[in-house]
């Protein structure tokens, strides 16, 4: 007999379980690759195959190594050649004492590898078609096809927000080439262009610029030649190569670096890494000579700068001289106070005659003067007033001849004065038009004069403005010499330039290195075992549902009594009584087994036995009938009894009709007498051994029924009765009725159903038993479907009756066959998954 100490004790660290056991062990690992050998030797082959596929059309990578000795320029050393550089202190030999390691990564640069992409032309990639796949050509192309460097240099500024890129594919045609193409956009296609062209060079216009295509060399295409060109940018080409190449040193004690590339095209490696070390060396000249080229560009502008500044000095003399009409100084200060005298004289001339007519003009004007002789004689120079004034005079003279001897209504003097108003008024008219004039030729004087006379005031100021100009076009004209001459001495300096690294091994091919046959074989037979491996694993991983004895040991201690398993199709249909008397059939040995473990665990006396499950379903009803029949063929009195009262089976699974009488009956009296319980007990019609006691009408109150102290009176007068007494009771994960009625039994036996039970439905189970809920408890495992490669794996060879860790029975099915179970079935087969003991059918 098992200890019930011991039982509590095994169910205090049941949550440890899983923790304590491995997933798999090796019978576990035997089992899976019998049970599906033929997938995984599917997956094998079909993973071979392709590795072989693979290796004869995969594009062949190779390597490339070459090594290069770095110059160290710690020290400013100068020959004696650049010994007249001494005094230049400023003008180029910047040193440049890097580590090697620093150059090491500067070999490694995205940048570095830039410059020798774009020097040898790498983001065109040509390929040629074969059979099933496309070669690489480098070098031996018959057409070259290039891109505009500015769109280049756009595309690696947009780099980070989307790569562009074009592909095409050159056809040569009878009549010309035929250029079809598509511009591409983070590596979708955005605009197709197509072309014919009758020879070479020739241009296509596409959405991101001009291709130009020109010939290569003397090789021509055939007709219907193809090649497929693609035009990346740049500086993505670069990060590829910066990541295929690898830059080590020789040994710590030399500063001599090799470089390993890794190239689909062997020439095409050998020149990127002699390309490198050329673009290398040129950036590392450029950064020693960053003083010499900053000083050589400050030169240069100042040089630009100063010949303007003298330009525009020697302009401005030019200017200023033009301006003022200056050629030699001296000279023209003489002619300039000859010519103001001059003008001075002429000025006050005209300015005298001016005097005079406004003199006759005021005569003329005064009405005390009329008919008056007019001043002639005085000086006036112009003729025409004169002329007038002399015939005004005559005419006077005339009219004061008349008057002597007639009045000034004689006709004669009439006639005069007439005359003399006219004359008077021409006088007037001449004396104003001869002011005008003077006017006009005195201002013309006075300009000619001030013009002269500011020539002789502004000749210290235009000697002491030329000096000024003089000074400046002097001091600018040496030091544009100056500069001239540094210039000069600066380009020696950056042609005295040497190399900081060297090849001292040209590229050398090292061989193929990938693809290796070894490696793919290896690894394509690795995945080929592992892929169905993985699988399996994770549809496992992924189980959530008991499949088997195996999976249920895993999950607890209790020791498994019984596994119950379903035959065939024919049989899943219908569940009743499938124990028989005188058989020896697999079903008949499997609840004899049950028998034999359950009465293990019992002690002396012991007769409740109590059969649950965590949901409805899992077949407790259809066990615990069977068993009872089992006991029953031992010549035992058995009571089976329905104590699940909210959904009872018993009375449909033995066809009784009568279900009027029952525990339910019983319950509600204040004592439960033998005779009651004489009138509830009912024959099983299956063995005369076997009484049922049913359920009974099903009560409004169940939990409080079952709760009642009847209960222990009815189990009392049962055991004085029969000797075994098995309990059909509710399921545990639902309802608490089950633990009412646990503290009766003296054996708990808790069902599980393959295929349909969760597997975290083991963990009620597990708290129940550590919290001492449920005790002496035990597992079935009901409804094991044999059709299955792994159960049938499993129990063919024999491992079925190992019960737990207890070891009750070990048993093979092998000498009882798998065939036809005659009326055994699956209890609640799947279509009943949401039924309860309603399922069974009889």
């Amino acid at each position: 007999m098992i200890d019930d100490t011991k039982l509590l004790a095994e169910g205090s660290d049941m949550s440890d379980l899983q923790e304590e056991q491995s997933m798999f062990n090796f019978q576990n690992l035997f089992a899976m690759l019998v049970l599906n050998w033929q997938w995984f030797l599917l997956s094998l082959f079909i993973c071979v195959c392709g590795a072989l596929i693979y290796l004869r059309y995969a594009t062949p990578s190779y390597q490339v190594s070459a090594k290069m000795l770095i110059k160290d320029d710690d020290n400013r050393r100068r020959s004696s050649a650049n010994q007249m550089l001494a005094n230049m202190q400023d003008f180029g030999f910047m040193s440049n004492s890097a580590g090697i390691e620093n150059e090491m990564e500067i070999l490694q640069s995205r940048i570095l590898a830039r410059d020798a992409v774009t020097d040898l032309k790498l983001y065109v990639q040509y390929y040629s078609f074969g059979r099933l796949s496309k070669q690489v050509l480098y070098g031996g192309q018959a057409v070259s096809v290039d891109l505009d460097s500015a769109v280049l240099n756009q595309w690696d500024r947009e780099l980070l927000e989307g790569a562009k890129s074009i592909k095409l594919v050159l056809t040569k045609l009878e009549d010309g080439y035929e250029v079809k193409g598509e511009t591409m956009y983070q590596g979708k296609p955005k605009g197709e262009f197509s072309q014919n062209v009758a020879k070479l060079p020739a241009i296509v216009k596409t959405e991101y610029g001009a291709l130009t295509l020109t010939q290569s060399g003397k090789k021509v295409m055939e007709n219907g030649q193809k090649y497929l060109v693609n035009i990346l940018p740049p500086m993505s080409v670069a990060t590829g190569y910066a990541k295929a190449i690898n830059v080590a040193p020789t040994s710590k004690q030399t500063s001599i670096a090799e470089l390993t590339l890794t190239d689909q095209n062997t020439r095409r490696g050998l020149d990127y890494l002699n390309q490198l070390a050329i673009c290398y060396n040129r950036q590392a000249n450029a950064d020693k000579n960053e003083i010499a080229l900053k000083t050589e560009e400050f030169i240069n502008s100042r040089l630009e700068k100063i010949d303007a500044e003298l330009g525009s000095t020697e302009d401005a003399l030019e200017t200023y001289k033009k301006r003022n009409a200056v050629t030699q100084l001296q000279m023209d200060a003489t002619q300039s106070l000859t010519q103001s005298t001059q003008y001075e004289t002429k000025l006050a001339e005209i300015t005298s005659q001016i005097q005079l007519m406004d003199y006759l003009r005021e005569f003329v004007d005064n009405p005390s003067n009329q008919y008056k002789i007019i001043p002639s004689n005085v000086g006036m120079t112009d003729h025409a007033s004169i002329a007038l004034i002399t015939s005004y005079n005559t005419a006077v003279q005339e009219r004061n001849r008349y008057l002597k001897t007639a009045s000034l209504q004689a006709p004669q003097v009439v006639q005069l004065t007439s005359t003399l108003d006219d004359l008077q008024t021409s006088i007037r008219t001449a004396l104003l038009q001869a002011r005008r004039s003077a006017d006009i030729q005195r201002q013309s004087l006075q300009r000619q004069l001030a013009k002269y006379q500011g020539r002789i005031g502004s000749t210290p100021e235009q000697e002491r403005v030329l000096n000024q100009i003089g000074r400046q076009q002097e001091v600018k004209s040496g030091l544009y010499l100056l500069l001239l001459q540094k210039r000069e001495e600066n380009s020696i300096s950056l042609a005295a330039t040497a190399d900081k690294g060297k090849l001292i091994d040209e590229p050398l091919a090292m061989g193929k290195v990938s693809p290796k046959s070894a490696i793919i074989l290896l690894a394509a037979m690795v995945l080929g075992l592992g892929i169905p491996f993985g699988v399996i694993v994770l549809i496992q991983l992924l189980s959530y549902r008991i499949e088997g004895h195996e999976d249920l040991a895993k999950l607890t201690r209790l020791p498994i009594v019984a596994d119950v398993p379903v035959a065939s199709d024919s049989v899943k249909t219908a569940a009743g009584i499938v124990v028989q008397a005188n058989k020896n059939n697999q079903i008949d040995e499997i609840f004899r087994g049950m028998r034999t473990n359950i009465q293990f665990m019992m002690k002396e006396n012991d007769k409740v036995i109590l059969f649950t499950s965590s949901t409805s379903g899992e077949g407790k009803t259809f066990l615990a009938a069977n068993l009872a029949v089992s006991f029953a063929l031992l010549g035992k009195k058995v009571v089976l009894a329905g104590l699940d009262i909210r959904k009872p089976a018993l009375g449909r699974l033995f066809g009784t009709k009568d279900r009027t009488q029952g525990v339910t009956q019983l319950l509600v009296k204040d004592s439960v007498t033998e005779p009651d319980l004489r009138t509830a007990i009912c024959p099983s019609g299956v063995n005369e051994n076997l009484d049922l006691l049913l359920a009974g009408p099903t009560p409004p109150n169940p939990t409080e029924l079952l709760a009642r102290e009847n209960l222990g009176q009815v189990i009392d007068l049962l055991k004085q009765k029969y000797d075994y007494i098995i309990l059909d009771t509710a399921p545990v994960g639902l309802v608490t009725d089950t633990l009412q009625i646990a503290r009766y039994a003296s054996v708990n036996c808790y069902v599980s159903r393959a295929d349909y039970t969760p597997k975290a439905n083991i963990g009620i189970l597990n708290q129940l038993v550590s919290e001492q809920k449920l005790s002496n408890c035990c597992l079935i495992l009901n409804g094991v479907d044999m059709s299955k490669k792994k159960n049938g794996y499993y129990y063919g060879y024999g491992a079925y009756g190992k019960y737990g860790r207890y070891g009750y029975g070990r048993y093979g099915y092998g000498k009882y066959g798998y065939g036809n179970y005659g009326s055994y079935g699956s209890y609640a087969d799947s279509r009943y998954s949401n039924k309860d003991d309603d399922s069974i059918k009889k």
